[in-house]
């Protein structure tokens, strides 16, 4: 949290600099006071910019622009130039497409010299679209070093969480490969032990529990994988759950579609499913699980429907930070081939993640 509050202090500080220093900086002539129209509409330009740069960053970028949308990005970006060079000059009273009326008047026939006589000193000179580009050009400069700096700034954290995610994937594959001979062939002991002792329950669980792990091991090297080896993952392990499920677990689970030579990431659908069973099963309460995986030629869907029990907050805190992790690891590998629909009430929690095959 301590970091936290640090980083929100050197934005907000970063943000008055951006605000106040132009003030003291702008070149102004002898005489104009510092809060003069110029000036409040350049206060007013940069205070837009600041919005839009935080919407670019968090919200334009990794929603549009990172999805591919990228006509709609340029529309959003153009408008946004339009209101910082507009919406500033219009609310501090000058209209750049409607011309002082002395300025009408002079382009309507010959020069008078007593017209030009009579207009009082005082009168602020003639201004044209020319000098309203002029007087505005800081302004748009400013606002492409601020789009650029925005999207260099995403694109640069966009690779460090993909590195983050890499490291943290290659962490987790040399775990799971501790000395993984010595639990295949004491997983081979066991089977062959239930086998002699006739129970076929034991050696057939034994036998998935050792295909998961082998499949965890080995297949999760790779950055995407047969979705055939990745469907009977998903069904021993809802196989082994059932042995622990109660007559108060209404369960169903179901795979429809054709398989032929579709790939996906390795285990991108298991942190959904798990969830399910973490947060929907309780021998005390009845509930329910609906697990429905459909494989099309272009895509698979997998829909996940469960009731919430009542879990400890620890629990859930750490599954809140798994299914994050899940999502920016589909951003990384799918980008805008995926997507992924979250409904959460006080009584169920439904997701639907399609993955689009590339």
């Amino acid at each position: 949290m301590t970091k936290k509050y640090i980083t929100i202090v050197w934005h907000v500080l970063g943000c008055l600099a951006f605000l106040i220093i132009p003030l003291f900086l702008s070149p102004r002539p002898p005489g104009m006071p510092l809060l003069s129209p110029a000036t409040m509409r350049d206060f007013l330009a940069d205070g837009l910019m600041l919005i839009i740069f935080y919407l670019n960053f968090y919200l334009l970028i990794p929603k549009i622009y990172f999805r591919g949308k990228t006509f709609w990005y340029g529309v959003l970006i153009l408008l946004g130039f339009l209101i910082i060079t507009l919406l500033p000059s219009l609310m501090t009273g000058y209209v750049p497409w409607d011309p002082p009326q002395h300025m009408q008047r002079g382009m309507r026939g010959p020069i008078d010299t007593h017209t030009i006589s009579a207009v009082p000193a005082a009168l602020p000179p003639m201004r044209s679209d020319a000098s309203f580009l002029t007087q505005v050009k800081h302004n748009i400069f400013l606002y492409i070093a601020v789009i650029l700096f925005s999207i260099l700034l995403r694109v640069r954290m966009k690779l460090f969480d993909t590195e983050v995610l890499k490291f943290k994937a290659e962490m987790s594959t040399l775990r799971n490969q501790i000395n993984p001979h010595f639990l295949f062939n004491t997983l081979n002991n066991i089977y062959a032990l239930a086998i002699r002792e006739k129970s076929p329950t034991t050696a057939s669980t034994i036998l998935k529990l050792s295909g998961m792990m082998r499949y965890v091991v080995t297949e999760t090297r790779h950055e995407f994988v047969p979705l055939e080896r990745e469907i009977n993952y998903t069904n021993d392990y809802i196989d082994l759950q059932k042995l622990r499920l109660t007559k108060n677990m209404n369960l169903s689970y179901r795979v429809t579609g054709v398989i032929r030579d579709q790939e996906v990431a390795p285990l991108v659908l298991m942190p959904f499913i798990e969830n399910a069973f973490k947060h929907g099963v309780n021998p005390d309460q009845d509930s329910f699980i609906n697990i429905h995986i459909d494989v099309n030629d272009n895509f698979v869907e997998l829909n996940v429907e469960n009731q919430k029990l009542k879990i400890d907050h620890e629990q859930h805190a750490k599954s809140g930070v798994g299914i994050e992790n899940t999502r920016a690891r589909l951003e990384s590998l799918y980008g805008r081939n995926y997507t992924l629909a979250v409904h959460e009430d006080p009584l169920h929690y439904r997701i639907k993640l399609t993955l689009r095959f590339t």
